[in-house]
């Protein structure tokens, strides 16, 4: 009963101030004036009674009613995506962890956050509560840390070692349900056993054929499950590191197990929409969840077994009967990590693309969801409009560019690439001509209107070195007329073509690390370029000297933007930091926190001191400039 009147003053407490503000608006950053989206999704876990979700996200932790599937309460007080929740047994406390090497303590009943607690030195992936809620462990990629949840002191940590005595990286680990055993799963194709009141390990399990992905300890703690990339579902004596039985052989990668609280099923998500359930008994399969449209990332039982939620790479979370396999409701708003984010000329619009979610169009003003062009567009890093306004270009990993009518949401035509997934697309100014690249080997062409290929422009191997991992819808810019095309790529340098030929024009030469972004000023005299060296540095656009280099970033600069009028240059960067600077003298004039991850992209309103800004954390943010 405790437990229940816990939650429902919690319920209270954040519908009395929040119910009429729509939930994506909650907790807003200081100089934002809307939120597009509500984080990526982290870890789920429900409470001890079963009626609340908690869910960790991009920016904070969201409670969801598990009946009404709405929204109670949105926990702010850390900035950075948190990874991992845990409730006490009693209910009464919200344990969260995450990416900015916090872990924290709230009170469940207000809301209130308690503690952050002290020890840890990098991001924490996983926590969780002894049975009876004294302890609480974190577990960070090489240590688990330990503390006393009543003293919130730090009591000690257990460093993950291989037999020689080398600290090693731990893709996953779980405890068993009275924390006296460890589970971790290396890159090395091994799950090593520890007992925590020790740190001594006491068994290696051997014979995966790919490193686990995921683990997780039965109720009773008799039996260890495990996923593996590309390998099978395996059941383990957890006592003796005995192999049991082999779920399914050669499943792709699963992300996710988890065992139903009577320990009979175990249920299992992957890089497929669905999931499956299994009899952890016989190994059949019971039943298969249909209706994700990307990958299942997170999974957990009700306490009673009487429902299923799940995570996905498609932005939603999901509740099911696991006895029947019915949809009980679908938790929306989420957002994947945002890789791009551009306006219409006109100011109305901003579209935004996520990784393994649609492309979504809102409303520019308000803020409200409008329409979504693809419901599944797998790993788009870049979005452009047409001058007009009418047409938006967007790229996935399967080789095609595709233009879609904004009015409608239907595809118009696809520009199919062979040489992969194109991490920047950039319209000419006057929308005849389509540029893309994916950073790899030649920048392409193409007639918009007909989709047929018009130059290739090339260049030696070592200006093409890949920015898998520093993807950014702006590494192409075109000058206001539509003569020039700038490039920037991974070997420090910037370069011109002409667009009508193909041919290489000039090099520009002075970033000391990879190019991330580059951006013509709108008067086409200016070319700015933000780099992996920290800096930002300006070029006369028409001779290529370099003007001044902009410092002050601590980490790669992601992503760069020019105001509608040139006066003003942002840049964003890897440490979520968006600075503001005089394009014409380069001080710097001011700084906007707010996102907690890596900074992709930056888009100025061409209508209003308005700048639009996507993250890693999975949201969009609108910042009023004329503050």
């Amino acid at each position: 009963m405790k437990i229940v009147v816990v939650l429902l003053t919690l319920f209270t407490v954040f519908s009395c101030n929040t119910a009429s503000q729509d939930s994506p608006q909650w907790s807003l950053p200081d100089g934002v004036k809307a939120r597009l989206g509500k984080g990526a999704i982290g870890q789920i876990q429900y409470s001890p009674d079963g009626t609340r979700l908690a869910v960790g996200s991009g920016i904070g932790i969201w409670l969801y009613d598990t009946t009404t599937h709405e929204e109670v309460a949105l926990l702010t007080a850390q900035l950075g995506i948190v990874r991992s929740v845990a409730f006490s047994p009693d209910g009464s406390i919200l344990a969260s962890g995450g990416l900015n090497k916090t872990v924290s303590l709230w009170d469940a009943k207000t809301g209130a956050h308690l503690h952050a607690l002290d020890g840890e030195t990098e991001g924490i992936f996983s926590v969780v509560f002894s049975p009876v809620g004294s302890t609480l462990a974190g577990v960070s990629r090489t240590t688990i840390h330990l503390w006393d949840v009543e003293a919130k002191s730090y009591k000690r940590s257990l460093e993950l070692r291989t037999p020689n005595g080398d600290i090693y990286s731990v893709n996953t680990v779980a405890f068993s349900p009275d924390v006296s055993t460890l589970a971790g799963a290396s890159y090395d194709k091994t799950i090593r056993i520890w007992d925590v009141p020790t740190g001594a390990q006491k068994y290696i399990i051997e014979g995966l054929t790919e490193y686990a992905t995921t683990i997780a300890f039965s109720p009773d703690g008799s039996t260890l499950a495990s996923g593996s990339w590309g390998d099978s579902i395996h059941l383990w004596d957890a006592k003796t590191g005995a192999h049991l039985r082999m779920l399914e052989e050669r499943v792709p990668m699963i992300k996710c197990v988890a065992f139903s609280p009577d320990g009979r099923v175990l249920a299992s998500g992957g890089p497929g929409t669905s999931i499956g359930l299994w009899d952890t008994v016989s190994g059949a399969q019971l039943r298969t969840l249909e209706g994700h449209t990307g990958w299942v990332t997170h999974i957990a039982f009700s306490p009673d077994g009487a429902a299923l939620a799940t995570g996905s790479d498609d932005a939603t979370i999901r509740q099911w009967n696991p006895a029947t396999g019915a949809h009980l409701g679908t938790l929306e708003g989420h957002i994947s990590s945002v890789n791009s984010i551009a306006f219409s000329p006109d100011g109305a619009n901003l579209a935004s693309v996520s990784r393994m979610d649609s492309i979504r169009l809102w409303d520019a003003v308000t803020g409200a969801h409008k329409r979504s062009l693809d419901r599944h567009l797998s790993h788009a890093n870049s979005i452009a409009f047409s001058p007009d306004g009418l047409t938006l270009a967007g790229g996935n990993a399967h080789h095609t560019i595709y233009l879609w009518n904004i009015r409608t949401g239907k595809r118009l035509r696809s520009l199919q690439n062979d040489n992969g997934l194109d991490h920047s697309i950039a319209f000419s100014p006057d929308g005849t001509t389509v540029a893309s690249w994916n950073g790899e080997t030649a920048i392409r062409l193409w007639n918009a209107e007909t989709g047929s290929q018009l130059h290739n422009l090339h260049w030696n191997a070592s200006h093409a070195a890949p920015l898998v991992y520093r993807p950014s819808r702006s590494t192409l810019a075109f000058s206001l007329d539509g003569a020039t095309l700038a490039s920037g790529c991974a070997d420090s340098t910037i370069r011109l073509w002409d667009v009508a030929t193909g041919i290489h024009q000039r090099t520009l030469e002075g970033h000391t690390a990879d190019i991330i972004s580059v951006a013509f000023s709108p008067d086409a005299s200016t070319l700015a370029s933000g780099s992996g060296d920290r800096t930002v540095r300006l070029w006369d656009a028409d001779t290529g000297t370099h003007r001044r280099t902009l410092e002050g970033h601590s980490a790669d600069v992601t992503d760069i933007a020019f105001s509608p009028d040139g006066r003003t240059l942002a840049s964003g960067d890897a440490d979520a930091i968006i600075r503001l600077w005089d394009a014409g003298t380069g001080i710097h004039h001011r700084t906007l926190k707010g996102h907690g991850l890596y900074i992709a992209s930056l888009a100025f309103n061409p209508n209003g001191p308005t700048l639009g800004s996507g993250s890693y954390d999975g949201t969009v943010l609108l910042w009023n400039l004329s503050r």
